[in-house]
């Protein structure tokens, strides 16, 4: 397998990220498919990553714009899926589960370029503006790129020089920086300035392809990080000054590790690209006589966070591209709603089918739970087929900053019997698509683990056509009084639902009762009143609350919830063990709210939910607990494939470690093979195939001793580049001022790295 640097990427002639590239062709369906020419490409993940991590996130924005495509064709145009290019965001979308809408989305960055070449023997040059723009903050990104040679064996990086300048309307740059690759190696450094201010240094030297050295300083919340590291054809080598780490290049050495986080879906047959109608990109003209470009599909409607919402009824355009034309442009009627509903259909499998598969759940009854156990907390479990017992292998802890997953050195027993006492176990599993209910009777017999069945959903968007015209609630049932009461300003309510339904599990007496709107796609409560909010500033003053209230179970049928034995009284766990159940959820984010088109006969486009695959994970000890399972995975559309369970890697180690571990990273616990046998998944009996598209690579740790007897000494007198090369291209006195943005009128030319015309 080709070796190359950890902390250097393939480059290109627009620029060069600091990580590795690989490609590999292998036998598919049909020779010419996609599943056998779509390119695969892998980095190498290092502690270094962390420091330049700006640079990967900046040459993926400006690979996805394309200036090597359209040279000296003028402005244009390009939008780039941030989401794509930031590292944190791939890592969580990758691994969401079903309510992955706020990852999964699109979020757009608007650039507009301009790539020139005078002649075969001058250099390319590409001038881009990058508008950045926040509900409460706007800036440009101006950007100045000049190539003048493309990689090569005894050059790996190529010679270029990427300067940027990151400021607002007016004053300094914010952010000011520069990537410079030379034969010599490469030169970065970046000062950003604010709150959070700090500096970023690195100077990496090679010998050839396989051998080189180098210096890397940056700031984070603990200090300055300094790092001298070296490497050949089978090493790097890496110092803080305080921790002598080595690792192995050699990809397949068994203890190296991968983790993969975009993968294509293809037609077993043909190996053509599973395509899903998720979405597609629109144009509005705003009441101020602006035209803004957003995104409509699957999980509501994305728009720049400058641009004025559209109104319910608002005509916006649906833009489709083609090869050698303008666009062509088509009226829609946009249909929103601040809230909407969500169907859950019942899937099943037996509690033995998911042994070891991983789930979370809370407790609050101590009793008969493992001897040390704290009550009101999250705990992750599993069932243990062999033992006949569910295994506690730690808890969720939110004391200080965000939750973390606590690892239990050693797993603790927790008897059947227990969920039986308080009517069934209840979680939540990523391995199985979201919640589900295990329903385990009371009594203390011997769980028929072959032959009990565990309850789990599907989930997709109701259109108003779709909704029940009534739905009734047992537990957190919210009435538009009731929010209204909750998020006023001083208010003392215990929460934004009905008293007597809040956080209540035993029978009820009776139900809360609603209607349906199909004409405003929205849930009415008893008095006709809407049970929305969408006040962005109330629920930000209620941190629980902030990514939007959900109702408990809506079912349609007062039968479905009648209690076993007692007719008159209505139970919850009767509504987990229906075919379907829904909620219903509002609030002021757009995967709060309903959003979709009617065409000009009127009726909705319908967008396609993710598709929900079944994977049975290879055996081998690669895969753990996870080996021989089936697990349900996510396909939102080429490239978004999720649900994987993840685990915590060692920055500094690479090791796997408990989450709440100081340094640590999520990852994907597993890579789906490329193999039209073991990268296969399946959905009602249709077969398709899998292959990583991004792949990250964690070189094997070894002992210091091996780098040293391998020769690889750590640089001394590498001087790191300063401030006093920074270049600023926003500046009309600079020699690569880029000017002042022009204006282009006509639709993007390319969308994420594909020219669309």
């Amino acid at each position: 397998m080709t070796r190359r640097l950890p902390c250097a990427t393939r480059a290109t002639a627009i620029a060069a990220a600091l990580s590795a590239a690989f490609s590999a062709a292998w036998a598919a369906p049909a020779s010419n498919s996609a599943y056998r020419s779509d390119a695969q490409q892998s980095h190498v993940e290092d502690a270094t990553s962390r420091g330049i991590s700006q640079v990967n996130m900046i040459t993926c924005v400006m690979g996805a714009m394309r200036p090597d495509a359209l040279v000296n064709e003028g402005n244009y145009v390009a939008l780039v899926d941030s989401n794509k290019c930031d590292p944190e965001t791939r890592a969580s979308s990758s691994n969401a589960g079903t309510d992955s809408a706020s990852t999964s989305a699109p979020a757009y960055m608007t650039a507009t370029v301009n790539s020139t070449r005078t002649s075969n023997d001058e250099p390319m040059r590409a001038r881009t503006w990058i508008d950045e723009k926040q509900e409460d903050f706007s800036a440009t990104i101006f950007v100045n790129i000049s190539a003048s040679e493309a990689p090569s064996d005894s050059n790996p990086y190529g010679v270029f020089r990427l300067d940027y300048c990151g400021k607002g309307s007016e004053g300094p740059c914010m952010m000011n920086g520069y990537l410079d690759g030379s034969a010599e190696g490469i030169s970065y450094f970046e000062i950003e300035g604010g709150e959070h201010g700090s500096t970023k240094a690195l100077r990496l030297t090679h010998n050839g392809a396989d051998s080189g050295a180098g210096r890397l300083s940056y700031q984070q919340d603990e200090g300055t990080v300094n790092y001298r590291f070296a490497y050949n054809a089978d090493y790097f080598r890496r110092s803080d000054g305080a921790s002598d780490q080595c690792f192995s290049r050699d990809a397949s050495d068994g203890d190296t590790q991968m983790s993969v986080w975009r993968y294509g879906l293809y037609d077993a047959t043909t190996g053509d690209r599973v395509e899903r109608q998720s979405g597609f990109p629109i144009e509005f003209t705003a009441g101020n006589g602006e035209r803004y470009r957003g995104h409509m599909g699957y999980w509501g409607l994305w728009l720049p966070a400058d641009a004025p919402a559209p109104a319910h009824g608002a005509t916006v355009q649906r833009v489709e591209y083609q090869a050698g034309s303008d666009p062509v442009k088509t009226d829609y009627t946009l249909a929103k709603a601040e809230g909407r509903l969500m169907r859950y259909t019942k899937r099943t499998r037996t509690l033995a089918q998911i042994d070891k598969l991983p789930f979370q759940t809370w407790v609050w009854q101590m009793d008969g739970f493992f001897e040390g156990a704290q009550p009101n907390r999250q705990y992750e479990m599993h069932w243990n087929n062999a033992a006949g017992e569910f295994r506690v292998t730690g808890e969720v802890v939110c004391d200080n900053g965000p939750c973390q997953s606590r690892t239990y050195e050693v797993e603790k027993s927790v008897p059947a019997s227990y969920f039986g006492a308080i009517g069934g176990m209840r979680g939540w599993s990523q391995s199985l698509g979201g919640e589900l209910y295990i329903p385990i009777a009371a009594g203390g017999a011997p769980v028929d683990a072959a032959h009990l069945n565990v309850v789990y959903r599907q989930q997709d968007l109701v259109y108003p056509a779709d909704m029940p015209a009534s739905l009734h609630c047992l537990r957190e049932c919210p009435t538009a009084e009731t929010i209204a009461a909750y998020f006023s300003e001083g208010s003392q309510a215990e929460s934004p639902f009905v008293a007597t339904t809040y956080n209540r599990w035993g029978p009820a007496d009776a139900t809360v009762d609603y209607s349906t709107s199909a004409a405003d796609a929205l849930l009415k409560d008893s008095a006709g009143h809407a049970v929305t909010s969408a006040d962005r500033q109330a629920f930000a003053a209620q941190p629980r609350y902030q990514h939007g209230l959900r109702s408990g179970r809506l079912f349609s049928s007062l039968d479905d919830a009648r209690c076993t034995g007692d007719s008159t009284r209505f139970c919850e766990e009767k509504i987990e063990q229906i075919d379907t159940y829904y909620q219903w959820e509002t609030g002021p984010n757009q995967w709060n709210q309903f959003a979709a088109l009617k065409d000009g006969q009127g009726g909705f486009v319908n967008f396609d939910a993710p598709l929900q695959v079944n994977y049975t994970v290879p055996a081998g000890a690669a895969y753990g607990n996870y080996a021989g399972k089936t697990l349900v995975l996510q396909y939102g559309g080429f490239g978004e494939l999720w649900g994987i369970p993840g685990e915590c890697v060692s920055r500094l180690t690479n090791e796997k470690v408990s989450c709440d571990t100081p340094d640590t990273r999520y990852v994907p616990a597993f890579v789906i093979p490329f193999d039209e046998t073991l990268g296969r998944v399946s959905v009602d009996g249709t077969n398709y195939l899998v292959k990583w598209l991004d792949r990250e690579i964690r070189f094997a740790r070894k002992e210091t001793s091996v780098c040293q007897t391998a020769g690889l000494t750590l640089p001394d007198g590498l001087e790191l580049p300063t401030a006093s090369d920074l270049r600023n291209p926003s500046d009309p006195a600079s020699p690569i001022y880029i000017g002042t943005k022009p204006e282009v009128t006509a639709a993007p030319r390319v969308i994420h790295g594909e020219v669309k015309y």
